[in-house]
């Protein structure tokens, strides 16, 4: 069975809040047999260098010295590793460019970094950006996500990508060995026939690459019953659609960013 993704990229700025997705590609790479691609996006403009030379010229080595031990682990590893620097005004369209420029089909990269004003938000600003930028699925990983070993979870509504969803994570949770849920939202009772169907054909999509799958129907607000069944049922990966969205002061949080937000465990969310 072939892992769903073949050009996996690794964003990281190398902070406290990259080791959670640091981690998980190192371990994806490894125990999917896929090679991996690392973005390091540093600020870079005129003005910048210019004020403020040697806190350039410090970031430089701090992430020359974190891509040498990166090549270190890759080899100890036996992880086809390649790692490019992109030096930019904005770090979230290095990360966009490079995931497009490589044909990437899986942008893996932390769900938030260090508190500021924008606080609130339940999934980064720069992460929000790549998200909304990007034309491929990107992963968002907590700072203490571990590869997942429990139980994947598979959020389908009425919607065209249902089926591919459903597929993708079929086929992560039978190369993995693990146990599948598929859940269904239905907003009203009088809608739970048209959801138990979509809940069943789903199970049988993703039945065709992982036979441990079961399936379940709530009613109510589709957030609070992901997240859950997610709780419940201990799964340690969920995957999700992606909600087209611009990014709105303060944040404007959809299914999408409560879902990312609020489970500590990593979120597939797929292109559609």
């Amino acid at each position: 069975m072939k892992y769903p993704f073949s050009r996996i990229l690794l964003a990281t700025e190398f902070t406290e809040f990259d080791s959670g997705a640091e981690r998980l590609a190192f371990a994806m790479a490894k125990r999917c047999s896929v090679p991996l691609r690392v973005v390091v996006p540093l600020l870079s403009y005129s003005e910048y260098e210019a004020e403020l030379p040697e806190m350039a010229l410090k970031a430089e080595q701090i992430a020359g010295a974190k891509i040498e031990a990166l090549r270190k682990l890759a080899d100890s590893s036996g992880i086809d590793l390649d790692v490019r620097v992109r030096r930019g005004s904005e770090i979230h369209t290095e990360i966009v460019n490079e995931a497009r420029e490589t044909q990437t089909d899986l942008i893996v990269i932390r769900r938030r970094g260090k508190p500021s004003f924008l606080a609130r938000l339940m999934v980064g600003e720069m992460v929000s950006k790549v998200i909304r930028d990007t034309s491929c699925s990107v992963m968002l990983v907590p700072r203490a996500a571990e590869f997942w070993s429990n139980r994947i979870l598979a959020a389908v509504g009425d919607t065209p990508a249902a089926s591919l969803i459903a597929k993708t994570a079929g086929t992560i949770a039978g190369i993995c060995g693990l146990p599948l849920t598929v859940v269904s939202v239905a907003s009203d009772a009088g809608f739970l026939p048209k959801f138990e169907n979509i809940k069943n054909l789903n199970v049988m999509v993703a039945s065709e690459t992982c036979d441990k799958v079961s399936g379940v129907v709530r009613v109510g607000k589709a957030v609070e019953q992901i997240m859950s069944v997610a709780k419940e049922s201990e799964s340690d990966l969920v995957v999700i659609g992606r909600q087209r969205y611009h990014l709105l002061p303060f944040g404007n949080k959809g299914l999408m960013q409560h879902i990312a937000g609020n489970l500590n465990v990593p979120t597939l969310i797929m292109a559609i």
